[in-house]
């Protein structure tokens, strides 16, 4: 009966439109105490009813044991909005309350601001250059290490993420091919050992793609024809640098990309050619190319906070004995004795072409955080590791 329930509401939910729209629905309550109470009963049945209608996120999680299942549970939300509820009739019949509302309904986030409670630990890669005899001009060769140091300062400065400095590394062989590193279904397998190795859920990696003055020919030495002009005794009219970076966010467990996007704009160059300025020093950001790049830089942080915001908080179980587990999670992440997190364990399976594949399983209990060193946090919970089956590299979460 359950299973059939669980169908027919995922049914449902996956009809209706994430829209706004006008719906008129009948609530009811059972004719059971005083009738102000009864008929509020049914007005919220109505307005629950109605703001299904806009979409709904459903979770089924079973516990068995030798075959039998112990537990079994459905969750339903709605974070729908309703505007302009208007009573249609109301009436007592067969024993039960009805009440008739036509609202407007709209889908809301499913994750607002406020339920980003943890600091979720990301690492921030170094930035591939490809056309490196670009950053000569301005002897910005320090811009493989430095732009994402931008970037990790500013998540940082901002709060809701804990960046890791990874920013001496590098994902990718060819940063022209990148992300070439990557296998056919965009999972980049190099970003998994790098997340285990520092304790972090999500690798954000990148390419400067162009430094070009505007004009300039891509493929050739960058600045030649201005150079020949300078030795002649002229000076070239362009001024417009251009600047173009690609931006990956990688989940470290699967490997999996969540995010990729590319961010371009120009700016006025007035350095001269012989001087060298370096990426990111106060001489570049006071030029009106370091202007445009600044808030480039700005929108890749705002898009990572966002893409981010809305992923669940997991960490890893580094020690599981009895009934407490040491996870590997930082008191930098806002965890506080009292947390409660969900026990997922983790195993492998393939897909038709044999690759590996993460799935996350859902065993039906909860942790409570009784310790929170500065490096890893104890936890309990009501049964043991054994009797679930809980193992190192399985996953506790927060939604």
């Amino acid at each position: 009966m359950l299973k059939r329930l669980f169908l027919l509401l995922l049914l449902n939910a996956l009809t209706v439109s994430a829209l706004a729209l006008t719906v008129e629905v009948v609530g009811q309550a059972p004719l059971d105490g005083a009738i102000s109470y009864v008929r509020q009963q049914a007005l919220d049945d109505a307005m629950r009813q109605a703001s299904l209608r806009a979409g709904a996120q459903i979770s089924s999680t079973q516990l068995m044991e030798h075959g039998v299942i112990e537990e079994d549970q459905i969750r339903l939300r709605s974070d729908a909005q309703l505007k302009n509820v208007e009573v249609l009739w109301e009436e007592q019949l067969d024993g039960l309350y009805q009440i008739a509302i036509r609202a407007d309904v709209s889908a809301q986030a499913m994750c607002p601001n406020s339920s980003q409670r943890y600091r979720k630990a990301i690492a921030i890669t170094g930035f591939g250059l490809a056309q490196p005899m670009q950053a000569t001009l301005g002897q910005l060769e320090n811009i493989e290490q430095d732009l994402p140091r931008v970037l990790l300062n500013t998540l940082n400065d901002r709060g809701a993420t804990h960046a890791l400095d990874a920013t001496r590394t590098s994902l990718f062989q060819d940063p022209r091919r990148a992300p070439s590193a990557e296998t056919p279904q965009q999972r980049l397998t190099t970003s998994i050992s790098l997340a285990t190795q520092l304790g972090a859920q999500y690798v954000v990696s990148g390419v400067v793609r162009d430094l070009a003055m505007q004009g300039e020919a891509r493929e050739s030495e960058p600045g030649i024809t201005d150079r020949w002009l300078s030795l002649a005794g002229f000076e070239s009219s362009g001024t417009q640098r251009q600047f173009v970076v690609d931006v990956f966010v990688h989940d470290g467990l699967s490997g999996a990309m969540l995010f990729q996007r590319s961010y371009a704009t120009s700016g006025d160059w007035d350095i001269p050619r012989q001087q060298g300025v370096g990426f990111a020093s106060p001489r570049f950001w006071q030029t009106g190319y370091g202007h445009e790049v600044r808030e480039v830089l700005t929108s890749v942080v705002d898009d990572l906070d966002e893409v981010l915001r809305c992923q669940p908080f997991m960490a890893r179980v580094v020690k599981a004995r009895g009934n407490r587990l040491h996870i590997e999670a930082s008191a930098g992440a806002g965890i506080r004795p009292g947390d409660k997190f969900q026990v997922y364990r983790t195993s492998t399976f393939y897909n038709l072409d044999l690759e590996p594949r993460t799935e996350l399983s859902d065993m039906a209990t909860e942790v409570v955080v009784k310790q929170v060193q500065p490096q890893f946090v104890v936890a309990e919970m009501k049964y043991t590791a054994e009797h679930l089956a809980i193992q190192r590299d399985d996953m506790v979460i927060a939604w």
